[in-house]
């Protein structure tokens, strides 16, 4: 049955948030995409410390080469999460939740946190050793030109830009493809309700036309510039949005399909087993040039599909499985993985400038003691700054809700102005 849609009634359902994959109308918590999303992060972290480090796992070096790939697999739960309550909503015949909370709760997960991270990263940029490590990206020459690249970044549209794309901490440029993917996801929720297929299929056939083209016309040194744009992460988008109308379809229309629990492990084998050839192929053209951005051109939605296999049937696997997926470890970096994401990178640069750390005469990458101490310093201290981020900051306001958050702000105003005229 069709039912309509109107993203402006003001409803009590939760945004589905990246940390807590909760909404009402939920049977339980989807535990599995927690545990996905500390899967994720890990991959990051491990790519970034071993471009750093150059610390050898051996047999498993193709986790690190392809931990790059941790980014398309936050792209996909994102999608899956902001949608999920919709979904369930529309198929409960009960309000959706309402925009202005959907736009709050984007905001107050996202700014604060990143705002506090651009400043510290300026602040930072000074000290000794900076040019050489988290500072080699902020080069302004002008205060117009430190204008621009501000502005562009907290309007998160800095992705557009090449002078911008990359600069003051390197792994912003997904949050730019993020946010522009929040403006846009009121209609493509409405519109993949009505047509999920269609929709999905058109978002993935716009991603993988984007990027042939990128990759005919656009091989320049900003390559990476041209190719990382929202529509060359289409697809990411669309699997994950129609995973979560799949999983919500099977629960409540064919519960006798989804209680086929061995059969969806696996479904999650299968994806779990795919992703793991397509990352072994990735390790195998790591001499080409241009070899990743390459490669997602030509593999990127399998490596899309692969991850709707894994999810979907993880979703639907034997608890042992969401044991093994959501154990505790996972969810603790799932909880942290944003204020991680921010803040691992530029700690890790600052830790391979230390110059008391032992190694031989001229010998830094390379050696194993340094790689060790720098790994295991740098994972330290970047895992005690998101912690501390995420539980004092984060995690506080995201308890708000844009009521009680007015309220606060008006107070906090009142004061402010009464101390002044004193």
């Amino acid at each position: 049955m069709q039912r309509d849609l109107n993203l402006n009634i003001t409803g009590r359902a939760q945004v589905g948030d990246p940390i807590a994959t909760r909404s009402e109308g939920s049977e339980r918590r989807l535990d599995i995409l927690d545990g996905l999303r500390g899967i994720a992060i890990a991959l990051v972290v491990w790519f970034h410390l071993w471009q750093v480090s150059w610390l050898d796992p051996g047999p498993f070096i193709f986790i690190p080469i392809s931990g790059f790939l941790g980014v398309e697999l936050f792209f996909f739960l994102s999608a899956f999460c902001l949608s999920y309550p919709y979904v369930c909503a529309y198929f409960e015949g009960t309000a959706p939740p309402a925009l202005h909370h959907f736009a709050y709760r984007r905001f107050i997960k996202i700014v604060p946190s990143y705002a506090i991270s651009i400043v510290a990263v300026i602040a930072i940029a000074a000290l000794p050793g900076a040019k050489e490590s988290w500072g080699a990206n902020i080069s302004w020459t002008t205060p117009q030109a430190a204008f621009f690249d501000l502005a562009a970044h907290l309007t998160f549209v800095h992705t557009l830009f090449g002078d911008t794309y990359a600069s003051i901490n390197g792994v912003l440029w997904t949050l730019g493809i993020e946010v522009q993917y929040y403006v846009i996801f009121p209609i493509l929720i409405v519109l993949l309700l009505r047509a999920p297929f269609s929709v999905a299929g058109l978002m993935t056939a716009i991603a993988i036309a984007y990027r042939i083209r990128i990759g005919r016309c656009c091989v320049t040194p900003v390559f990476d510039h041209n190719l990382q744009q929202l529509l060359g992460f289409f697809d990411f988008f669309a699997v994950g949005m129609l995973c979560a109308f799949g999983y919500v379809w099977l629960r409540k229309h064919h519960p006798q399909i989804a209680n086929l629990r061995w059969a969806w492990l696996s479904v999650a084998l299968v994806g779990l087993v795919w992703i793991t050839l397509l990352f072994m192929n990735l390790t195998a053209k790591r001499w080409r040039p241009e070899f990743s951005d390459f490669w997602l051109i030509r593999n990127g939605t399998y490596y899309a599909v692969a991850i709707g296999f894994v999810a979907i049937g993880s979703l639907f696997a034997p608890r042992f499985w969401h044991r093994i997926i959501a154990n505790p470890v996972f969810v603790f970096l799932a909880v942290i993985s944003y204020n991680m994401y921010l803040w691992h990178q530029v700690v890790f640069r600052w830790v391979a400038t230390w110059t008391f750390i032992p190694h031989p005469p001229d010998v830094t990458r390379g050696d194993p003691t340094w790689a060790w101490i720098t790994t295991i310093c740098g994972f330290a201290i970047a895992l005690a700054i998101a912690s501390f981020v995420t539980y004092a900051i984060e995690r506080p306001l995201l308890r708000m809700d844009p009521e009680s958050a007015s309220r606060r702000f008006g107070l906090l105003f009142r004061r402010a102005a009464l101390r002044r005229q004193e």
